[in-house]
């Protein structure tokens, strides 16, 4: 199996024109936590926003028939909103190609310029089918793929986006023993199996603990629900 990370970005800035309205009121995209076809015809969508309840709410104005349901669940930093709407013919296109072949989506999908809502995805699947997937989109949308690697149902979201240096040197400091309690290996230990300096090493590991550290805090669960119905 392989796996794919690309950045995807619709010709229009947007991929429903509820983004366009999001963006107007001053909330920011986050990521999608999930997204499917229902049988009826109609798409839920879980996003993460960041921005005031009251401006998310602005964004689903009367203008806004396709809407089915909206329920906002507030946390400590960002938004949680599900949707259920009606789709574009646009937002159909884009999802047809998941469910046509053996492919699926490791969540979340991160926004990583809300502007033009570029969006990092992660699928993995049969070879043909990602790579069927990835040309089925690429018709439809701007997309730069930025990594392709086998798959491997161990490792996490996580681990995957660390740079192949920083997996490599995350994975020599476990195998010495560096995680351990007490400590059984220094920077120095490490640097002499990478044959690299003891301040790499540590700088290196920094930045990694940062980053999971930092994924790890921001997806605590969050507080504070409220409903609103169309």
């Amino acid at each position: 199996m392989k796996r794919v990370t690309y950045v995807v970005t619709p010709q229009r800035a947007y991929f429903d024109p509820t983004q366009r309205r999001f963006r107007e009121n001053g909330v920011t995209l986050e990521s999608i936590h999930e997204v499917d076809i229902l049988t009826d015809g109609t798409i839920t969508v879980f996003l993460e926003v960041t921005g005031e309840v009251s401006a998310i709410r602005r964004s689903f104005d009367e203008d806004l028939p396709r809407l089915v349901h909206c329920e906002i669940n507030r946390t400590h930093r960002t938004a949680m909103v599900q949707l259920r709407y009606r789709p574009t013919e646009f937002n159909r296109a884009i999802l047809e190609p998941h469910r046509n072949h053996a492919v699926f989506i490791q969540y979340p999908m991160v926004f990583v310029d809300p502007m033009r809502s570029s969006l990092k995805v992660t699928v993995a699947g049969p070879s043909e089918d990602v790579q069927q997937l990835v040309a089925e989109t690429r018709d439809l949308t701007d997309l730069t793929v930025e990594t392709v690697s086998e798959y491997d149902h161990t490792a996490s979201q996580q681990l995957y986006e660390l740079t192949a240096r920083q997996r490599e040197v995350l994975s020599t400091a476990y195998e010495c023993g560096y995680y351990e309690v007490p400590r059984e290996a220094t920077y120095e230990d490490i640097a002499l199996k990478l044959d690299c300096s003891a301040s790499s090493v540590g700088q290196t590991l920094r930045r990694i603990e940062s980053r999971l550290v930092t994924v790890t805090v921001a997806n605590r669960p969050g507080r504070q629900s409220e409903t609103q119905n169309a």
